[in-house]
């Protein structure tokens, strides 16, 4: 079975949701083990999991235009909102009426949905699984969360004792998750160019998150430095493989394709959900055709020179404490 690793990016995350319908059509999604999204990814991760093992999902094609018509224009991010930038509250609520996403449903087809999330107080990485959520209201809180981007989106989201924001800020794209569920292999969905994974914000960006109020030191300074994890997962990614678990990298092949985090332009972000599809199928077809080995054997010993993924997930390498 397969593990998923999908990256958000804001409104780059689009490019994720035409990978997922890729993933979908090649008939991948029912060997769909688990989940693990991080952000805007959860988009994506929500509409997989709606369709992974199901009975009767909603045509992926139909759920992709309706995600499109509702994320353009100024529905979702409006400039004039300038403490709620982002419209986080409307995602979550599409995202609860579109896909029919349950902790229920979840735990029905034994499917693991995992979702980052980052302290607001400490800027460490903790995930929530979504399956084990003890109601759907806890399970939407922790969509929001993973979505809460400081500067963008007004207020932290609180889970039990504490504080979240934006789960990208901590750990970008979940890799070292899914490799720790011990897949045949891991497909990791980027919306970045390869390469580029957890670069550091830079110009406009990295001034307005200088000075902003109600950032905590360790999450501001973790906004401004290379990301650790994602600084290991884009090593891992280029090597193709990890403990013997293959990784298969659906990434842009046009990078300027994505255009901003805060595109709004539906014609913009269906040339992305579209770019999304195209490389989605070149990268996942010979795998749905058998033509590639589908996966290493679970438990297998690094090789050389690598790490267990289980050491990892432990905090041996790269991860913050």
């Amino acid at each position: 079975m397969y593990a998923v690793a999908i990256q958000g990016g804001a409104m780059r995350s689009i490019y994720a949701l035409g990978a997922v319908r890729a993933l979908v059509d090649l008939g991948l999604h029912d060997q769909v083990d688990s989940i693990h999204s991080s952000s805007a990814g959860c988009v994506a991760g929500s509409v997989l999991a709606g369709q992974a093992r199901a009975e009767h999902p909603p045509a992926i094609s139909d759920l992709v235009a309706t995600f499109l018509d509702s994320l353009s224009g100024r529905n979702f991010i409006d400039g004039h909102r300038l403490t709620k930038m982002v419209d986080v509250d409307l995602l979550v609520s599409v995202i609860r009426e579109q896909t029919g996403i349950s902790a229920g449903g979840l735990k029905e087809r034994s499917l693991r949905f995992e979702v980052a999330v980052t302290n607001a107080a400490t800027a460490c990485a903790e995930y929530f699984e979504l399956g084990q959520c003890p109601s759907d209201a806890q399970l939407f809180e922790v969509l929001r969360a993973t979505m809460a981007i400081p500067v963008l989106y007004h207020r932290k989201v609180r889970l039990g004792a504490s504080a979240y924001v934006d789960g990208g800020i901590s750990d970008p794209l979940p890799l070292l998750r899914g490799l720790a569920a011990n897949p045949r292999a891991v497909i990791a969905i980027s919306t970045v160019g390869a390469g580029s994974l957890g670069r550091s914000l830079s110009g406009k960006e990295a001034r307005i998150v200088r000075v902003v109020p109600g950032i905590s030191p360790p999450v501001r300074g973790l906004m401004l430095a290379q990301n650790p994890l994602a600084r290991w997962a884009e090593d891992v990614m280029m090597r193709g493989s990890f403990g013997g678990v293959p990784i298969h990298r659906v990434t842009p092949s046009d990078p300027d394709v994505l255009t901003s985090r805060v595109e709004t332009d539906r014609r913009l972000l269906l040339r992305a959900e579209e770019l999304g599809y195209s490389d989605g199928l070149q990268a996942l077809s010979a795998i749905a055709a058998g033509e590639v080995p589908a996966g290493g054997v679970a438990g297998a010993k690094p090789a050389p020179g690598e790490v267990a993924a289980d050491d990892v997930a432990a905090g041996d390498v790269g991860a913050p404490q």
